[in-house]
Order: C-alpha cells, then sequence, then structure tokens
C-alpha cells in the first residue's frame, strides 16, 4: 500500500458500521450466507500491467481481511468482446459478485444486465455512466482530476502553447472525462494554451503512444505539451521526446504509476504524474460489493474503511445515480515521486 498511509479500519467495523447512505442501488442479499462462502470475481481492462497487478494486491488485502474468495481476471488485450467473454462465462457460475473495470461501458451494458438478472452484485470502478450497475466507485471527481493535470501542463508550459492528449480507448469514459475537462480548463483559464487535435487513442500500449507521439511531433513541430490518459501513455510519450532529443523541452503529464515513471519523472522528462492507488481503489470497490451483498445500502457519507473512501459522495454532473467517488487522487513531481513504491 502507499508509503505512509495507514490501513484505515478493520474489516468488521465496516461490516458493523457501515454507514446507511442514500442513492446507490442495493444488490442482492445473500441471506445467511458468510463472507468465506462468497465468491467476488474482479474483471479488468487488461491482465499483467502493473496498474492491475497493483489493483489485485487491494483484493488479496480484501480476502484476508474478510473471508471472502476473491480473484482478479481480464482479457490478454484491452478489449470490450474479451471482457464480455469473461463475464458470459461467469454467469453460469454465479459468484457472489462481479467487479469490472470496463473498456467501453456501453458494450458491457447487455451482458451486465443479465449478470444483475441472475442476482449477482455488480461493482465497477471507472465507470461513471454505466447503468447496469449495482454501484460504481470512482476515486474522485473526474472533472477536478482533469482540470488538475491542464493546471501542472500549464505551469510546466509557461501558459502558454500547444499540447495533445491522449487516452487508452475513445470508449474510456474516464480518459475521455478527463481531457474534456482539461481541455475546459485550459479554455477557461489558460487562454495562450491549445490543444492541437481530438484525443489520440494509445490502445493501453506504450508502443502505440511512442509512435503516435513521434507521429505528433513530426505533424506539429511547435508541439510542448502531452497529456497521457492511460498508465502507459507518458511512459511512451518520454521515450518519444527523448529520442528526438526534446526531453525536458515538451511537457509531459497525466495518470500513470511511480514504478513505471520514476525515472522520468526524476530526470525531468516527466512533469507529474497523476494517480489513485489501484491497490485501495480495488479494495475500496469489494468492500461496497460486501455491504451491497449483506443487504446494506451504499450511498452518500458511506465509510468503505479504505484511506480516501470514508466519506463517499454522489459523482453528480452527466453520471450514473449508481456513481460515487471519493478523495483519492494523488500529483506526485520530482520531489514527492519518492516517497511512493507501487
Amino acid at each position: 500500500m502507499m508509503k505512509g498511509v495507514g490501513r484505515a479500519v478493520a474489516a468488521v467495523a465496516v461490516f458493523v458500521t457501515g454507514f446507511v447512505g442514500f442513492g446507490a442501488n442495493v444488490g442482492p442479499a445473500t441471506g445467511a450466507m458468510s463472507p468465506s462462502q462468497m465468491r467476488f470475481v474482479n474483471i479488468v481492462k487488461l491482465t499483467g500491467i502493473n496498474w492491475f497487478n497493483r489493483m489485485d494486491t487491494g483484493l488479496q488485502a480484501f480476502a484476508k481481511k474478510t473471508g471472502v474468495r476473491a480473484e482478479q481476471t481480464g482479457p490478454a488485450q484491452a478489449t470490450a468482446e474479451g471482457q464480455v467473454s469473461i463475464i458470459q462465462n461467469l454467469i453460469p457460475q454465479k459468484p457472489t459478485l462481479i467487479g469490472v473495470v470496463p473498456n467501453n461501458q456501453q458494450a458491457l451494458e447487455g451482458v451486465l444486465q443479465r449478470a444483475q438478472t441472475a442476482h449477482i452484485v455488480v461493482v465497477a470502478q471507472e465507470a461513471s455512466a454505466l447503468q447496469h450497475t449495482d454501484i460504481d466507485i470512482e476515486a474522485f471527481s473526474n472533472g477536478d482530476y482533469g482540470a488538475s493535470m491542464m493546471d501542472a501542463l500549464a505551469q510546466c508550459m509557461g501558459g502558454k502553447g500547444q499540447y495533445a492528449a491522449s487516452v487508452g480507448h475513445l470508449t474510456a469514459q474516464s480518459h475521455m472525462e478527463w481531457v474534456q475537462a482539461a481541455l475546459a480548463q485550459a479554455q477557461k483559464k489558460y487562454p495562450g494554451i491549445h490543444r492541437v487535435s481530438d484525443p489520440v487513442e494509445s490502445n493501453e500500449d506504450a508502443n502505440v503512444a511512442y509512435q503516435k507521439t513521434k507521429a505528433l511531433l513530426a505533424k506539429y513541430p511547435g508541439l510542448r505539451g502531452f497529456e497521457g490518459s492511460a498508465a502507459t501513455d507518458i511512459v511512451g510519450a518520454a521515450r518519444a521526446v527523448t529520442e528526438v532529443g526534446l526531453a525536458g523541452k515538451v511537457c509531459i503529464v497525466g495518470t500513470s504509476l511511480p514504478s513505471l515513471t520514476r525515472q522520468f519523472v526524476e530526470n525531468g522528462t516527466i512533469y507529474k504524474i497523476f494517480l489513485w492507488d489501484p491497490a485501495l481503489a480495488g479494495e475500496a470497490a469489494m468492500y461496497a460489493g460486501l455491504m451491497l451483498a449483506e443487504g446494506k445500502h451504499v450511498g452518500a457519507g458511506a465509510n468503505l474503511g479504505v484511506p480516501g473512501y470514508t466519506n463517499i459522495q454522489p459523482c453528480g454532473g452527466n453520471t450514473s445515480p449508481h456513481c460515487f467517488r471519493g478523495t483519492a487522487q494523488l500529483g506526485l513531481g520530482k520531489e514527492t515521486i519518492g516517497q511512493y513504491n507501487f
């Protein structure tokens, strides 16, 4: 877990004192079933990458505290089709809960509706508009997060210049909300900063981000900023600007992990990374799911017993009524990245 951040509350406190709030759907109760008889399966965008490996550590911490059998899986490639196939195969197995971090929210609506019809609790992350879920847990306000990235980029760019933005997929709702919020922040506060094109798609692949950044630099020789959304985007961008001799001259900010970016941040190629701890996010989502599985109502003010998720609130805006957010945003630069070891 994050260095210097204590694990907040024992699991028993969540079960006994979980706040009964307002606004979330109530998942199907499992009656007299104890946590040790429950099976939770979390389906991530893509297996084998650091971000979701870290999320799995949160699931295992949750499992150790509660006795719930918690597993994580996902497709080998970041596609909606891969996630749909996994969920389709899970439904007949009747797990207590299916968790999901969607590659494409709309593409999953139908199969998640079938899961709910089968009385399986559905818990989502990074899916603020998803309808067929019992609750969606976000780490923070996506609008505030995107605006913070633009504030950092503007600081690095001196308040003027051209920048480009990338997303893992154009169908990734959270990524699109971040880049739109960043653009809105630029239009509101930094009239000298302009985005050169619509967001480019990296397919959650550092090599694709590297290739597309090089193409952007060739097409827009005046480019002086880059904003990335997938954890691998700014890694690829940093490689690209280093290769063409622009390290430290093109400002790079975006979502990533310290373990992926520490060298680039410390040498000044990446100005600042933004993130939330995926282990804490995964753990918080599972606690919300457990409360729902036990027939409890989870809503505004609920304490999920995880740092950053002790007073969740409705996401608001153009989000689903199932969406609730914590206050778990992090922004790390050269002076602070060494404090985190994941």
